[in-house]
């Protein structure tokens, strides 16, 4: 192959022109990938919290047991089911749709898990949902949802200090509301 002086070069300004916009390009792609698998896992933690606490009303039992639920085992299913993301950076309130005033807010996660230290929620051995003002009957709806505040990965490559970085900092948001059946 032979390789003219005017062409020497070329190759260069091909990638300069092709390559940079490319890389930028897969970058996002990957980013929007992530967010939608956060987005994801973020709501089927959230619906099989919601799940879970439906089938556990205040009727709920079978001769001596009984199958209440408290807010660390609400916590504690929501955190395993939603692997990736952090529980310290996840947000989730429990509320009862009757009385909104009964909200219970675990912010962050961590506070209503077991092992949580110093840190504790007060009402991590709390029955949820509450039997008061009938929140716990069968027919009644009950709504977890969560936030969770991420930081887009493609800023790893941002230059500055890194605390100081809130470019593309997203925050996702994951909302279920089920009847309770017991």
């Amino acid at each position: 192959m032979r390789n003219h002086r005017s062409e020497w070069g070329n190759q260069t300004l091909e990638f300069t022109m092709v390559g940079i916009p490319l890389t930028f390009i897969l970058f996002s792609i990957a980013n929007m990938s992530l967010s939608m698998v956060t987005m994801h896992t973020m709501q089927e933690a959230v619906e099989q919290g919601a799940r879970y606490v439906a089938t556990r009303g205040s009727d709920c039992s079978s001769g001596s047991n009984t199958c209440t639920v408290t807010v660390e085992q609400i916590a504690t299913l929501i955190s395993v089911a939603s692997a990736g993301i952090s529980a310290s950076k996840m947000n989730v309130t429990l509320t009862p749709a009757a009385d909104t005033s009964n909200a219970i807010s675990c912010s962050p996660l961590n506070t209503c898990l077991a092992g949580c230290g110093g840190s504790c929620n007060a009402n991590l051995t709390t029955v949820w949902p509450t039997s008061t003002n009938s929140d716990n009957a069968p027919g009644k709806d009950i709504i977890i949802s969560a936030t969770c505040a991420v930081n887009a990965p493609m800023l790893l490559f941002w230059p500055g200090n890194s605390s100081t970085k809130n470019i593309g900092s997203t925050t996702y948001s994951a909302y279920s509301r089920q009847r309770l059946m017991f």
